[in-house]
């Protein structure tokens, strides 16, 4: 059917909306994959703290099904860096997510960050990010877990003797958060909030029958979350007509580039509208492969 030839009308998603279109879109990915390692999706905190109790550094590792864990967070206040924390951290974040069943662990850096403290503890690049942010270059590394690499152990481990990791709280992460992104804005100050582009497609009833979850964030790259179609109404062109609407509205709001990760279920939708690879993590799933999408705007 010719989107033409529809009755429908495009609103914004609300916050509940999302969440379920989030959970549809995970269904439809558990269909896919098989369930085991299953591990349920979570956050971990870490923190150091000084002797009055405040948090000089910190981590914040997600937990993710199929095994997958990402370092999502790694700060430490510039008055106790190269002490030996970021390893102790790191230590902490691996630990955690082998405790919790997965397999790997991934986080993204930019070339303002820590890429050769990642590789001595045994993080491998896999996908090249040029330009993003612009202006800068960054990578997305990834450590099996379920292999043996040796122990990075700092020449100058001063932190060992000053300092214990412990678990945090909501409140923590916060904090940590909020250390991280003063450290950013030196290099790529936020230029604005964060604009929701999620839409939905509507029946003459009401009913959602598509749907697109995607933001710009304050860097002007839009991020592409995921692409839900009812059963019903796939194989029309819906998807693609909800996906370009999406990146129209993304270079309205300033968007450079579009990002997006996708599983080889997938990948060929997005590779049709113009989305090239820009790395490929193997054998996550298992037996799957995951890629690491763009489009330039």
């Amino acid at each position: 059917m010719n989107m033409s030839q529809m009755k429908y009308e495009i609103k914004p998603l609300t916050e509940e909306e999302e969440a379920l279109i989030e959970k549809k879109i995970g269904e439809y990915a558990d269909s896919m994959a098989p369930a085991e390692p299953h591990t349920e999706e979570k956050q971990i905190v870490f923190k150091a703290e000084d002797e009055e109790g405040n948090i000089v550094a910190g981590c914040i590792v997600h937990v993710y099904p199929w095994g997958r864990s990402v370092l999502a967070c790694l700060w430490t206040d510039d008055r106790y860096r190269g002490q030996g924390l970021g390893s102790m951290l790191i230590r902490a974040a691996e630990r955690a997510a082998r405790e919790e069943g997965c397999y790997y662990l991934c986080l993204g850096t930019v070339d303002y960050m820590a890429r050769p403290l990642y590789e001595k503890h045994g993080f491998e690049v896999f996908t090249v990010n040029k330009d993003v942010p612009r202006g800068h270059n960054g990578w997305s590394m990834s450590k099996w877990l379920d292999r043996e690499s040796p122990d990075y152990v700092p020449q100058n481990n001063e932190a060992e003797t000053r300092f214990t990791v412990r678990s945090g709280s909501r409140e923590d992460a916060a904090v940590i958060r909020a250390g991280l992104n003063r450290y950013c804005d030196l290099f790529v100050p936020v230029g604005h909030e964060t604009v929701s582009l999620s839409k939905k497609l509507v029946d003459r009833d009401g009913s959602i029958i598509a749907a697109v979850v995607s933001d710009v964030d304050g860097d002007d790259t839009a991020d592409i979350g995921g692409i839900w179609v009812e059963e019903a109404w796939r194989s029309r062109g819906i998807g693609s007509y909800l996906l370009r609407v999406a990146e129209r509205e993304a270079k309205e709001n300033g968007a450079y580039i579009l990002l997006s990760q996708v599983c080889d279920w997938s990948a060929d939708f997005f590779f049709k509208n113009g989305y090239t690879a820009r790395g490929t993590l193997k054998d996550y799933p298992k037996g799957h492969l995951a890629y690491e999408i763009e489009k330039r705007i």
